[in-house]
């Protein structure tokens, strides 16, 4: 019988402490799992767990929470009404907090520039990229291809061809399953790196890298967040093509959460062979308030200075001693980024374009690859 009475009395404490968290954003979900569906005034998401502490007798995590519309006229509302407003997650009840509607926020959009430099000895580059709205994705077509009398752009446009037509038909949130499917239909003989991703107006992104092209995320100054490179050995990338063994589901994730304000800087391994991060982070601050357009060609620009100097101790250059091989200097390539500032502004027009050639994009109608 005490033992019953200490249960109850547990979590009588356990439903005020819930009560008294209506104010502060914060609720209670069982450790190990997120509030994934919970609505909220008004709103369903997911949050991550942060420190545990036990109640109930079991593990129960704290989670933050978006401050939810009227919670502060938490006294105007009867403690036997917010008890009447629960739900059960795990087996324990939790209250909805917020008796009113959540105050309606403008969706986050991408403000997104790109430039494409060429390697000086192969005019058009064998690099692709695409960005639809709020989905955006670059290729880098192995060079390699050319030794067999192969033209190395036709697999990686093809692939940022098809990629953003599924796109199209999938919607932003499809960005992973858009990249699969376009690798399952691309018949182009070749081999390209793959970076995609989508944000949707919430500021979830999600995507994938496979290979060596990738994304940085810079926040108040600083690397928030950056994908790594895939390689089977030095200078040798994950990649998708007709004689690779590799596919899209061998990428690393992209799962993130952007911010107003946040710079998103995607591109291929031309710009991070030749520009450390810590240099990145420093250019894009120092432009916080420039056009997305100047910030990708100012990156770009400084990639093809580094790649010319060949006193010039690169990223290329020391990745290149780890592996016991020597190098010096920059590393001439193709070199695509594109810039993207997160915003809100309703104003701000997303962009729909492909960097696909004419001649190229005759050559694969001509193929019957694309329709």
């Amino acid at each position: 019988k005490a033992h019953l009475e200490g249960e109850h009395r547990k979590r009588e404490r356990f439903a005020e402490s819930c009560d008294m968290a209506q104010g502060s954003g914060f609720m209670f979900v069982p450790t190990g799992t997120s509030a994934a569906g919970v609505a909220v005034g008004g709103l369903s998401g997911r949050a991550r767990l942060s420190s545990c502490q036990t109640a109930l007798g079991g593990g129960v995590g704290l989670a933050r929470l978006p401050r939810v519309a009227g919670s502060e006229a938490r006294g105007s509302t009867t403690r036997r009404q917010r008890r009447a407003d629960v739900s059960m997650i795990g087996g324990i009840k939790l209250p909805f907090f917020g008796g009113g509607d959540q105050a309606a926020k403008a969706p986050l959009k991408l403000n997104a520039g790109f430039s494409f430099l060429a390697h000086p000895e192969k005019q058009t580059g064998e690099d692709a990229f695409f960005i639809e709205g709020s989905t955006v994705g670059v290729f880098d077509g192995v060079g390699g291809a050319a030794v067999n009398g192969v033209d190395p752009r036709l697999y990686s446009q093809n692939l940022a061809l098809l990629t953003m037509r599924n796109v199209q038909e999938y919607g932003p949130n499809a960005a992973v399953k858009s990249l699969i499917d376009a690798a399952s239909a691309n018949t182009m003989v070749g081999a390209s790196t793959a970076c995609v991703l989508g944000v949707d107006p919430s500021g979830r992104m999600n995507g994938i890298n496979l290979g060596d092209s990738g994304v940085r995320i810079v926040r108040n100054g600083k690397l928030q967040w950056r994908t790594k490179e895939q390689q089977h050995f030095f200078n040798c990338p994950y990649q998708l093509g007709s004689d690779s063994t590799d596919s899209v589901q061998m990428g690393q994730n992209v799962n993130q959460r952007v911010r107003i304000g946040d710079w998103i800087i995607m591109a291929t391994d031309g710009l991070f062979d030749n520009v450390f991060d810590r240099d990145i982070v420093a250019l894009v601050t120092s432009m916080d308030d420039a056009d997305p357009t100047a910030v990708a060609e100012a990156l770009g620009e400084l990639a093809v200075e580094h790649a010319r100097d060949p006193a010039y101790t690169s990223p290329f250059a020391e990745m290149a001693a780890k592996a016991g091989e020597s190098h010096t200097g920059g590393k001439l390539d193709d070199v695509t980024v594109i810039a993207i500032k997160v915003v809100d502004d309703e104003n701000t027009e997303e962009l729909s374009l492909i960097s696909v050639l004419e001649e190229v994009e005759a050559a694969l109608e001509n193929e019957g690859s694309v329709a």
